[in-house]
């Protein structure tokens, strides 16, 4: 009885032990699982942090790009409102200037004018005063002598305007006995002569002028061309001229 009395005695001590140390084990599990769960937790928290700081410093360099973008978008718009101001003001400055000029041009013609007209209403005084004079003449004996004070009177008058036009640059075209030319003059008549070797002004019908390089009126000329008979000799007398040439050349 003793015997079995103390084994069952020491199973009961061994089932304590066992129960003893499976809730050792079982609290040593817990609470490894729970430091495993801080130390997850704890690390979560930190790259969450992490994540928010990060975050906040995109949105920082956002704000300062916008920034300074903003700060370039005004700096463009001052300078465009600048460029526009000088435009309108260059606009009207221009404006003005052609406004000034045509004021300028429009005083010079009136000055030109003026002296013009002052030089040809001195001339038709004299004009009108030659044909006072001959209107005046009551005795027929004194006719012809009233006729050529008359013509004499004319012709200064007319002296006096080619001295006028002179004296404004205005040249009469010198086209008697020249070589037709015409940019300066208008053939109104057309013969033909054995006299002249090329097209040449013989006779001019009315005088042609010019300011500087600007014809004021072309001549109206008589054009007198070579005869065809000539021209043809002279032909001939050439080609001759150039075969005794040719022939002289080659005996040599």
């Amino acid at each position: 009885m003793s015997n079995k009395h103390d084994k069952r005695h020491k199973r009961e001590d061994d089932n304590i032990h066992d129960a003893i140390n499976q809730e050792k084990i079982q609290t040593m599990n817990e609470e490894k699982i729970k430091v495993q769960e801080n130390g997850d937790s704890s690390l979560n928290q930190s790259a969450g942090n992490d994540q928010v700081e990060s975050s906040s410093e995109l949105i920082q360099q956002k704000e300062d790009q916008l920034r300074k973008l903003q700060e370039e978008l005004n700096k463009k718009n001052e300078e465009l409102d600048a460029l526009k101001d000088l435009l309108v003001r260059r606009q009207a400055d221009f404006e003005n200037y052609k406004k000034r000029v045509i004021r300028l041009q429009e005083e010079d013609r009136k000055l030109a004018i003026k002296d013009i007209a002052r030089d040809i209403i001195n001339i038709n005084d004299d004009l009108l005063r030659a044909i006072d004079a001959a209107c005046n003449i009551q005795d027929a004996k004194d006719l012809a002598d009233a006729h050529n004070l008359f013509v004499e009177g004319i012709k200064m008058i007319s002296r006096q305007i080619e001295d006028m036009l002179k004296r404004y640059g205005v040249e009469e075209i010198n086209s008697l006995g020249q070589a037709f030319d015409p940019e300066y003059n208008e053939a109104v008549e057309i013969d033909e002569s054995p006299d002249v070797v090329k097209d040449t002004i013989t006779k001019v019908y009315q005088k042609g002028f010019k300011l500087d390089k600007y014809v004021v009126r072309a001549a109206r000329v008589k054009v007198t061309r070579p005869a065809k008979q000539k021209v043809e000799d002279d032909n001939a007398n050439n080609a001759n001229n150039a075969t005794e040439e040719n022939t002289a050349a080659s005996q040599n």
